[in-house]
């Protein structure tokens, strides 16, 4: 009796065994799939031929330039380097958007350039894409932008230098824009950060921070940053000491904070 009720348990655990067997094939099965459902999926999203951008992109960078004065030869090369890092620095899906300072009174301003990154062969297998593909879009993404770069480092010769109703237009059109809220987002603002407007210029003299975010130069021009990076990349100027000393960089760390952003980096460009 024994013998049997011992021999009818050893086949209860077995069969247990095989259940527990059988159900941990089926978990990693459907895990499997998944994973290859999502990297199919992930490969094949439909891209604008022009900008190399899904509906909706995955992250948003948006680069805003002001080269009011020539670049010696020195920063020329470290600017150039800082654009090589950044546009690597891209993830796939992530878009770039390079949009030079101007006066937007009349309209808000519009990229010089506008890509995303389609990824690289290594993305993708055979079986959910054509890898060759998408290193052809990557080489295009990377020649295209290497073009505005170089475009970049000329001088605007511009008497005026809107830069906050510059960020202001960014934030509108891209940071903030419905649907990009709940993204990474990342400002880079390479300039010498001098504002020079007949509302507030930074020129003669810096203003106080506390005094300048409550005047009204500011309320004017201040937007929403709330949830972006915020990089300054600052062009130092031949009086550099007179015009730019660390005040400047700590007013506008003020600015970017009083405006919900978070300033991760500030950089002096070489030269």
């Amino acid at each position: 009796m024994a013998r049997r009720k011992s021999a009818a348990s050893r086949r209860a655990a077995s069969q247990k065994r095989w259940a527990l067997v059988k159900i941990a094939a089926v978990v990693v099965a459907i895990a499997a799939f998944g994973a290859i459902y999502y990297t199919v999926s992930s490969s094949n999203r439909r891209l604008d031929e022009a900008t190399l951008c899904p509906t909706h992109p995955d992250s948003n960078t948006v680069l805003l330039v002001d080269v009011t004065d020539p670049m010696n030869v020195a920063q020329r090369q470290d600017f150039f380097n800082e654009l090589q890092r950044l546009k690597n620095s891209i993830p796939r899906f992530g878009r770039l958007s390079v949009i030079k300072v101007d006066s937007a009174s009349e309209h808000l301003l519009s990229p010089v350039i506008e890509r995303c990154n389609p990824g690289r062969a290594g993305d993708v297998g055979e079986f959910a894409g054509n890898p060759k593909a998408v290193e052809e879009q990557r080489r295009h993404f990377d020649l295209a932008l290497d073009r505005a770069f170089e475009s970049l480092t000329r001088a605007s010769g511009a008497d005026a230098s809107p830069i906050l109703e510059s960020v202001q237009s960014v934030a509108l059109t891209i940071l903030q824009a419905p649907g990009n809220e709940d993204q990474p987002r990342r400002l880079i603002i390479v300039s010498d950060l001098l504002q020079n407007t007949p509302d507030a210029s930074f020129y003669q003299r810096l203003p106080d921070p506390s005094a300048f975010i409550a005047g009204p130069a500011f309320r004017r021009a201040r937007t929403n940053l709330r949830g972006v990076e915020v990089e300054l990349w600052m062009l130092e100027r031949p009086d550099t000491a007179q015009t730019q000393p660390i005040a400047l960089r700590e007013l506008w760390s003020r600015i970017i904070e009083a405006q919900g952003g978070s300033v991760a980096r500030i950089y002096r460009v070489s030269g």
